[in-house]
């Protein structure tokens, strides 16, 4: 037989013998089948479906899996699609029968009307053909309630453009909890965003959306914190960003590059709800989580900061560096990509200047590239760019010129560090920061920006450029 649905491995598997076993109400006999099957080396890195018939009067699904030779590296990526099929969605349509996946993270899911695991979909089990993998068991179990969204709000002001004058607000685009492969609960997520002293936060879980549908479950624990809605697009060329998606939106991930639809018609589904598309991790160390698209023509941000500094990050900074040189204006963020303790949620931290403290503004904040990061909480710094009477912030695009202009670098809790400003040419000035205020003079240079490290060359703080054109 074919393999189980929605599944893809690293290297040859072979199924361990399944059943499957539908139990209906006490005066129905269960429905027993047993299933076996092989995946073969051209069927590794794929997509692979298996239709289950659900008959009417089904309550719940609870799937597991199980396969051979699991020390050997062999890994099962699991998921349910429901009645309305596994179309890969193109530009105009998305996704329409996903239900939920987890990826690697599980070994066994359930679905009822009221409830499901973290990561897939609650809500009424339709009869008819299901694709999915492994043992089953179907159930009649009473229903007595239904599952409702808990959305947290989007928007944390009281009118639009809430404050009068733009300010900088705080926050990690890049985090996980149990609705995908974390372990952190939401309600330590949050906690964790306050006491890195966070304005929002950004939930980007794999491959799924069933923790939008529920953080607003907790948002009282910080009513001033903006949970904003998000998606760790994994595919098996690499992960992307999907942030500001819109609710209940799936963003498709089952492609390889040239396919039609593919990469492309996934990021246009994103912007289309002005949402923001952000590469992650380019050069992480980590089967499938590099970037092997050969794509930074189609993305807003690039996340040239994941967690901890480590040489990964520097090729991403590297990267970064080399599409502003080439005249692309992409916008250099940073996200934690917090899962579980040890992890350190905002480290880095992203701030942004914005007018109002809501997903849509911060988002544009980010595509005008009005942002900075730092390694903690305690770490503000500002940038601005003088010549003659004109005068430009982080982003900013100002007129080409031929003379002489002057940067100024604000900084709080970065006194000792080294602060390297940075043009096309590369760095131009490394000096140590002995002051709250340095100043910089430069000359015919087409975009500068700051980068701050440590002792050891470790990145603390890093600037967006500001735009001679």
């Amino acid at each position: 037989m074919k393999s189980l649905a929605c599944i893809s491995l690293v290297c040859a598997a072979v199924f361990w013998p399944s059943v499957v076993r539908c139990y209906g109400e006490p005066s129905r006999l269960p429905i027993k089948r047993h299933l076996h099957g092989h995946i073969t080396p051209e069927q590794v890195m794929t997509f692979l479906y298996e239709p289950f018939d659900v008959p009417p009067g089904v309550n719940s699904i609870y799937v597991l899996q199980n396969y051979t030779d699991k020390s050997l590296g062999n890994s099962l990526d699991i998921g349910i699609f429901d009645v309305r099929g596994h179309r890969i969605a193109d530009a105009q349509n998305g996704t329409s029968g996903w239900r939920g996946w987890s990826g690697g993270a599980r070994s066994n899911f359930t679905i009822t009307p009221a409830w499901a695991t973290p990561g897939y979909n609650p809500g009424p089990i339709q009869p008819g053909t299901w694709y999915v993998t492994l043992d089953i068991e179907l159930g009649y179990n009473p229903v007595h309630e239904y599952f409702s969204t808990d959305y947290a709000s989007t928007s944390l002001d009281p009118f639009p453009n809430a404050y009068e004058n733009e300010t900088w607000l705080r926050g990690d685009f890049h985090l996980h909890s149990i609705y995908s492969d974390g372990h952190y609960l939401p309600e330590e997520q949050i906690m964790n965003a306050v006491h890195r002293d966070l304005d929002f936060m950004f939930f980007t879980e794999h491959n799924t959306y069933s923790g939008n549908d529920v953080y607003g479950t907790w948002s009282s624990l910080a009513p001033d914190l903006l949970i904003g809605r998000g998606i760790e697009v994994t595919t098996r060329h690499g992960h992307w960003q999907a942030l500001g998606v819109d609710r209940g939106q799936m963003i498709e991930w089952r492609y390889d590059p040239g396919d039609n639809p593919g990469l492309l018609d996934a990021m246009h589904q994103v912007r289309r709800g002005g949402g923001l598309v952000s590469i992650n991790h380019p050069f992480q160390l980590c089967s499938r989580c590099n970037w092997g698209f050969n794509d930074y023509d189609h993305n807003d941000a690039l996340e040239v900061w994941n967690g901890q500094w480590d040489p990964t990050d520097e090729l991403a900074v590297q990267k970064w560096q080399e599409l502003l040189v080439s005249g692309k204006q992409t916008t250099g963020i940073g996200g934690s990509d917090a899962h579980s303790f040890p992890d350190v949620t905002a480290l880095p931290t992203t701030v942004v200047r914005t007018r109002g403290k809501n997903q849509a503004d911060i988002l544009d904040a980010v595509k005008k590239g009005h942002a900075y990061l730092v390694r903690d909480p305690g770490m503000s710094l500002d940038f601005l760019v003088h010549v003659g009477n004109a005068t430009a912030q982080m982003g900013d695009k100002i007129p080409s010129f031929y003379g002489n202009a002057k940067a100024i670098l604000l900084t709080t809790g970065l006194k000792g560090l080294k602060a390297c400003f940075v043009s096309e040419k590369g760095c131009f000035s490394n000096r140590t920061i002995s002051s709250a205020t340095m100043t910089q003079s430069f000359a015919d240079v087409r975009f500068v920006r700051v980068e701050i490290r440590n002792a050891t060359d470790a990145m603390v703080g890093l600037t967006n450029p500001v735009y001679f054109v």
